[in-house]
């Protein structure tokens, strides 16, 4: 007899993976990079489809272990695998941008301030917008991560819910 897994497990899997996957992207993709250059956002777009794409891989799955599947069992699988990815990819953000590379906030807040000073803003505004920007780059970073993961758990549980929903039978 096969040995299902349970619905817990299913989710703590496709998180794990889309924490790894997630901490991954933020290695590869350096956050002092042009937004606009080409590679970025193609980047950005297989980071779409990916993160998008597990939470349907996870209802495929967990449909596959033989568990009827709805559409709402389908979004709390995707919510779930979104919010705890993501909470994890925020721990590690939190850590990298706290501890490991403290210079890459500073960085990222000069490119911010250059675009700013671009636009033509009185460099008291600029100095004020820097200095709330430094005092709320890592919480917002942190919490950013959560809700694109609960965001993109949601698309990608409706998603798989509609491909993979199984009628069920009494």
């Amino acid at each position: 007899m096969k040995n299902k897994k349970s619905f817990a497990n299913i989710v703590y899997m496709f998180a794990a993976l889309y924490a790894i996957l997630g901490i991954l992207f933020m290695l590869i993709k350096p956050s002092t990079a042009n937004p606009k250059d080409t590679s970025m956002i193609i980047l950005g777009f297989i980071g779409l489809f990916v993160f998008i794409g597990l939470p349907v891989l996870a209802v495929w799955y967990y449909n596959k272990e033989g568990y009827q599947v709805s559409l709402g069992k389908a979004i709390k699988l995707g919510v779930l695998i979104g919010l705890l990815g993501g909470f994890i990819i925020g721990i590690y953000a939190y850590v990298y941008y706290s501890f490991i590379n403290p210079d890459a906030v500073e960085q990222i807040l000069e490119i911010s301030k250059q675009v700013l000073e671009d636009q033509n803003m009185s460099e008291d505004l600029i100095e004020n917008q820097m200095e709330i920007a430094r005092k709320l780059f890592i919480p917002m970073h942190f919490v950013g991560q959560i809700f694109t993961g609960i965001l993109y758990g949601i698309i990608g549980g409706v998603l798989g819910g509609l491909f993979f929903k199984t009628s069920s039978q009494n």
